[in-house]
């Protein structure tokens, strides 16, 4: 039987639909494996033509562009900077995950791929939630292939990592759950989210995570019970955040390291190593004077080090890579434009996400959205493999919901 070119771009369709929702199990688990999916769903996509649909989609739905076009803005940066065109373009392709609605978009127009996606999220997440709590309760010993232990029951990623994917695990549980119409399977998928959430709250230490699900748990009862929802998940907070400091000796110290490390970043004019908070503060106040040093342009793409390095002349001072907060390192790179971009970027998704109603993807990609917003005041997650590709790669199934059909995950 001859093959048609129409065949094989049919077939490569597929191969592609396949890749992109395949992300959704190897986020959570392996950066190795989110590469070779990564590379098979691009070659797939181009040779199934589905790049042909794109200005369609963008004259449908111009939100599209949002994040492709921060990264137009990020490579025009490096026109310019302290550092060799080297060195600045090298930088620049840590946001390559930016340009990835580009292909994920046309791909996740197949309500299928969308539903396929969330449920290999789903299964990624459960997996890393069942060895977290083994771990946790000492019936997983600690090895070489787990990130964590008993203390910290972090699994496949590190701390930050493993509870802002736990986070969203959480939201897509609960969301699930009040879909589902068969009552032991709500019961099922409900016990996952309370689990997630326990994960999070009392087993590892991430803060990031924390201080996201706050936020995420209040926007939820907002958005189940109206206003009166707001004091609802306020209290659920309160009462959360009380039994995790009474039954978890992991949050416990987690709080008391935070309140010792925010004295003593009162006392010490230049913070030591070891003080996670007191270097945040630190190189948050300093990033800022970098930015009111260079407003117009910013440093340019790249050139953060060296730009802050030379201008924090303390010896003893830790001279880090990027500030740990995606606000300011844009800013102090771009300038305010930058700045301003990145806090439109996720105005106006939360806007979009907000204005297509209560379906899922709407919800979630409400969520993602807080996710990152939240995250970046605390880490530059924009440049971090797991958390940029897990943005663009949610964001774009949300957006292509709205063109698409469905979208709902059956339960």
């Amino acid at each position: 039987m001859a093959v048609t070119w129409d065949t094989v771009q049919r077939h490569s369709k597929l191969v592609a639909g396949v890749s992109v929702a395949g992300l959704g199990f190897s986020l959570p688990i392996s950066t190795s494996l989110d590469g070779i999916l990564l590379v098979v769903t691009v070659v797939a996509w181009v040779v199934s033509g589905a790049y042909g649909e794109l200005p369609r989609i963008v004259r449908e739905n111009r939100y599209a562009l949002l994040l492709p076009g921060l990264f137009v803005l990020i490579a025009l940066g490096t026109l310019h900077g302290f550092v060799p065109f080297s060195e600045r373009a090298k930088h620049l392709w840590k946001y390559d995950d930016l340009l990835l609605p580009l292909v994920f978009i046309p791909l996740f127009l197949d309500p299928a791929v969308r539903e396929r996606a969330l449920w290999a999220f789903g299964a990624g997440m459960g997996l890393t939630l069942v060895l977290s709590l083994g771990l946790a309760a000492g019936w997983i010993p600690k090895s070489s292939w787990l990130h964590g232990d008993s203390a910290n029951a972090t699994v496949f990623k590190l701390q930050i990592t493993h509870n802002v994917l736990m986070v969203f695990a959480a939201l897509l549980f609960a969301e699930v759950a009040v879909r589902c119409d068969v009552l032991w399977r709500r019961y099922a998928v409900g016990l996952l989210a309370l689990c997630a959430v326990i994960d999070v709250f009392m087993l590892v230490q991430g803060r990031t995570g924390q201080a996201i699900l706050i936020a995420l748990i209040v926007l939820w009862c907002q958005r189940r019970f109206g206003m009166r929802g707001v004091l609802v998940g306020v209290l659920a907070v309160v009462v959360l955040v009380g039994l995790s400091y009474v039954a978890s000796p992991v949050f416990q110290q987690r709080v008391e390291k935070t309140r010792g490390e925010l004295a003593q970043s009162n006392i010490d004019m230049v913070a030591p190593e070891g003080s996670s908070v007191g270097l945040r503060l630190e190189w948050y106040k300093n990033t800022a004077q970098l930015i009111t040093a260079y407003p117009l342009a910013g440093v340019g793409t790249g050139s953060f080090p060296r730009a802050y390095g030379e201008m924090v002349a303390a010896p003893n001072a830790v001279k880090p890579a990027h500030p740990h907060n995606q606000y300011l390192l844009t800013g102090a790179e771009l300038g305010v434009a930058g700045f301003g971009f990145v806090l439109g970027l996720f105005g106006l998704l939360w806007w979009k996400f907000r204005s297509m109603g209560g379906q899922l993807h709407a919800q979630l990609g409400q969520g993602i959205v807080i996710v990152l917003a939240i995250g970046c005041v605390f880490n530059s997650l924009l440049i971090d493999h797991t958390e940029g590709l897990f943005f663009a790669w949610m964001i774009s199934a949300a957006l292509a919901a709205k063109s698409g059909e469905g979208g709902e995950l059956s339960c």
